[in-house]
């Protein structure tokens, strides 16, 4: 039987630093690599992604929504692990805040944009930032990735989400 999870990321952006989360070791999923602040979905939250980012964001680095500029929806991460279909909605904002809390997630670091590809993600996660990088400064768009296993080696399909009735 298949289940599904959903979870909400932010990549925050203060001048030319990126905030990181450098994972903690004893994390069951994805630990000890590099990633934006976020976490899992609350029930209550399953329809609203951007208030579960907010929460999550301010859970993790103490940075309220009040000292966030401009959190935009920008990618829709889909992939298979067994049996479990996982969601990851990510948005990149700005923040005002750099002062930081620090909790058991892992440890904040603010990274220099030039540096941020020189850190170890999830696999998923690297082809989503080297495709953000890729994108140009007016490209507003929101992109669906699924990950793919091509030769066992991960493939991410990205797809611009359009609505296909209104052009």
């Amino acid at each position: 039987m298949l289940t599904f999870s959903s979870s909400s990321t932010a990549f925050l952006y203060n001048k030319d630093n990126i905030l990181l989360l450098k994972r903690s070791e004893d994390k069951k999923i994805a630990s000890n690599v590099w990633s934006g602040v976020g976490g899992k979905l609350e029930e209550s939250e399953i329809n609203d992604p951007l208030s579960a980012c907010y929460r999550e964001i301010f859970e993790e680095s103490g940075i309220a929504e009040k000292d966030i500029i401009n959190l935009n929806f920008r990618y829709l991460i889909i992939r298979k692990s067994k049996n479990d279909i996982r969601m990851n909605y990510i948005y990149f904002g700005n923040t005002i805040k750099t002062e930081l809390i620090q909790t058991n997630e892992g440890i904040l670091h603010w990274i220099s944009k030039n540096e941020m590809m020189n850190r170890e993600y999830t696999k998923t996660f690297a082809e989503m930032l080297k495709h953000n990088l890729s994108r140009k400064a007016d490209d507003l768009g929101v992109y669906v990735g699924v990950a793919e296993n091509e030769n066992q080696s991960l493939h991410m399909n990205w797809s611009l989400l359009e609505d296909f009735e209104n052009r």
